[in-house]
């Protein structure tokens, strides 16, 4: 029996849906020595490449007419050759490097790169090095004296030595282009980051941008956004892919997806096939691979993940890439494109946050012309219960649209501080928004003026340290007892998660969390053997509008948009059987507090009444909205490709609901919600009238993350509020948040 017929005819899953894509031929459009410089096209034909596809070829012809540059093409498209072939040309005329600086999104991803750059750099004498945290000292001088023409390196790398080396800024003053590979990936906090970083490059010289990706919904918009240019343009290419590729929805029906994943996974094993398992949580990584070493399986399998030694997770792809292990059960940090080798299938776990990371994981399957298997596993929630009812609709997405929050008060702020670190900071340089942040930490001392420049404190470079690319810098560092770090979680979260007696689960091992002190920003943990036991936080929120930036309405619901003061207490936690859910009881602890501010919509929902007893009618009001506020941020992830840590919300039983960017500071994505609004609420609705539950379960208006451990919540009620919402018409009751009333978060 083959792997397919396997998967359909166990009886534990139900088979939702079978989608097969047979592998796209794309005709190449010219030979190589037509468009590229003699000297290279010699050298794309010496590895193989003789012909340039129309997508090639018009990247290159819009590379040398010095435009800003998007290629958007599917997997294996040869997208990095066509942004290398103009460069190599410049870099062939050059009289000394560098050419280009290639930046990518981590690391490892930079060096994977490296061997693919030097097959055809190093037949034209053009020299490329990867300047990193592990590039030793003796290769940062040569890098430096004799600057190589094309350097590899990460976003965060770039922002270090922009401040603190005098030579790389010399460096950069050279740079006539920069490439971002997987572009996609700066969007929300990490997109600001990427905003402000390339904002801090073009004050020594303004490339030419290139970038590249096959997942992204507004490519012309997010580019013009991110590199702050009006002459982008965007070339695009097949979106197909090489190989034969089978996709499969499935549901377990008498066991968890976790021991559904550990199942196929072993069914892989048994056929001889490499499987990447996909999983978004270091828990759920863990508890497969348990699974597989309780079935004796446990020799050919690995976990590759964040939290992993760096040289661990090295040995891991080295280990798959060669075939000594057969599964590797990965989280996001295989979802790029590292070369592990050949992979014949693709389990996911839990459904990825959008679309877009769906192809990302996808991509990785079938990739030199074999054909492909992925299995998406479907579970007991909202987002699974809609596919499961409208499984078309799972293949017939289209890459989200992205975007990012420019006016991020603490990312701006620090990297203005960097700037000023880079090279002293003229006022004239700065946005309004930027400089009323810039006059802000003259008041608190990070920055002084010296004649017409401003230029950092120690003071100011004491709060650069809290400067990473990768999210805010309201972290909270987890100790355990005798004081070792063993991570870090970014506030809000953080509170949920590591507040006095919360449950944490790191590094594959329990933690109980003995205190949160939110001044010094640090949580004390001590191992604990509550394997199968997780908390809940219960909280209160407080929302406070403190600016409004835009108003107005969408589909009849009118809302104001602006700047947020949140205020979250933590009063309690429900504690809960992991593998069942069922809560074992609710426990109260000293209230603990955080107070943040960051972008949000109030929405003024239509007055619905469900009866004329005053008092029945304001319950099943609180518990109608309450609903609401959930399945409309579980719309999110299908409607937006919001992922499910993105925003927040409170409702009140007068119809006022509150969601906004769950990061400090803002992330970009209740704007996102707002002008997509309709599509969320038609998704929100198809969620609430697709369950077959009684009036609310984990399948349609649960949330993991409900401030009351999902009590007043009513699915019917919803239904009512997103019909009247949709048929438009009805009036709201409510003007402003109320004053002094307890939301349902």
């Amino acid at each position: 029996m083959g792997f397919l017929e396997a998967v359909l005819e166990d009886p534990g899953r139900e088979v939702v849906y079978v989608k097969t894509d047979e592998a796209e031929v794309v005709e190449p459009c010219c030979d190589v020595s037509q468009v590229l410089r003699p000297e290279v096209a010699e050298v794309f034909r010496a590895v193989g490449i003789n012909a340039l596809f129309r997508h090639q070829y018009d990247a290159v012809q819009s590379i040398r007419a010095g435009r800003d540059t998007v290629i958007v093409a599917g997997t294996g498209m040869g997208k990095t050759e066509a942004f290398l072939a103009p460069i190599l040309e410049d870099s062939i005329e050059s009289l000394g490097g560098p050419a280009a600086l290639v930046l990518y999104p981590t690391k490892a991803l930079a060096r994977d790169q490296l061997g693919r750059f030097r097959r055809l750099a190093d037949r034209l004498g053009v020299r490329v090095m990867v300047y990193d945290g592990d590039t030793p000292q003796r290769e940062r001088r040569i890098l430096y004296e004799m600057p190589p023409h094309i350097i590899t390196s990460n976003p965060d790398m770039v922002s270090q030595a922009l401040m603190h080396v005098a030579k790389f800024r010399e460096l950069v003053r050279r740079v006539k282009y920069v490439v971002l590979d997987d572009f996609h990936v700066y969007s929300g906090v990490f997109g600001s980051h990427m905003y402000y970083l390339l904002r801090r490059l073009r004050r020594f010289r303004r490339p030419l941008y290139v970038a590249t990706s096959a997942t992204v919904g507004n490519p012309a918009e997010f580019a013009q956004a991110l590199f702050d240019s009006e002459r982008v343009n965007v070339v695009w290419g097949p979106l197909g892919r090489r190989g034969r590729l089978i996709q499969v929805l499935v549901r377990p029906k008498f066991r968890s997806k976790w021991a559904e994943a550990a199942r196929l996974s072993a069914l892989c094993i048994e056929q001889g096939l490499k499987c990447l398992v996909f999983t978004d949580s270091h828990k759920y990584s863990e508890i497969i691979y348990r699974a597989l070493k309780m079935g004796g399986r446990g020799e050919r399998v690995a976990v590759h993940r964040a939290g992993i030694d760096p040289e661990e997770r090295k040995a891991v792809e080295d280990a798959f890439r060669r075939g000594e292990i057969d599964v590797v059960i990965s989280t996001p940090t295989l979802e790029l494109g590292i070369d592990i080798g050949d992979i014949d299938a693709a389990v996911l776990a839990s459904i990825p946050p959008s679309y877009s990371r769906y192809l990302q994981r996808v991509g990785r399957v079938g990739r030199r012309g074999q054909t492909g298997y992925v299995i998406q596993i479907l579970g007991n929630d909202p987002i699974s219960q809609y596919y499961r009812n409208y499984p078309h609709e799972f293949f017939s997405r289209s890459p989200e649209p992205l975007g990012f929050e420019r006016e991020n008060e603490d990312v701006a702020a620090l990297h203005i501080l960097a700037a000023s670190a880079d090279m002293p900071l003229r006022l004239e340089e700065l946005t309004p928004f930027e400089k009323t942040l810039a006059e802000r930490l003259l008041a608190e001392g990070g920055l002084r003026r010296v004649g017409r420049f401003l230029r950092i404190t120690p003071e100011g470079r004491e709060l650069l340290s809290a400067l990473s690319l990768r999210g805010s810098p309201h972290v909270v560092k987890i100790k355990t007892a005798d004081g070792r770090v063993i991570g870090e979680r970014e506030l809000p979260l953080a509170l949920y998660e590591l507040h006095p007696e919360a449950i944490y689960m790191h590094g594959g091992r329990t933690y109980l969390s003995k205190s949160l002190d939110l001044d010094r920003r640090v949580a004390e943990v001590e191992p604990t053997d509550a394997e199968d036991l997780v908390t809940q936080a219960l909280e209160d929120m407080e929302p406070e509008l403190v600016e409004v930036y835009d108003e107005g309405a969408v589909e009849g619901v009118p809302y104001q948009f602006g700047r947020l003061k949140i205020k979250i207490t933590v009063y309690g936690y429900a504690l809960k059987r992991f593998t069942t859910e069922e809560t074992l009881g609710e426990y109260s602890i000293e209230p603990i507090s955080y107070v943040f501010e960051t972008k949000g919509a109030v929405f003024y929902m239509p007055y619905v009444r469900f009866s004329s007893n005053e008092t029945l009618d304001w319950e099943a009001r609180a518990k109608g909205y309450h609903a609401a506020e959930h399945v409309l941020i579980s719309a999110t992830e299908i409607a937006i490709g919001a992922s499910k840590t993105d925003l927040g919300g409170v409702s009140y039983p007068d119809g006022v609901i509150v969601i906004y960017d769950s990061h400090v500071g803002g992330n970009g994505t209740t704007r996102l919600l707002i002008n997509n609004f309709r599509r969320v609420a038609e998704v929100a609705l198809k969620i609430v009238k697709g369950c077959d539950c009684i009036d609310g379960c984990p399948k349609c208006v649960y949330s993991p993350y409900c401030g009351n451990n999902n009590k007043m919540l009513s699915r019917k009620n919803a239904v009512r509020i997103l019909e009247t919402v949709l048929r438009g018409g009805e009036m709201p009751l409510a003007k402003e948040i109320p004053k002094g009333e307890r939301g349902l978060a």
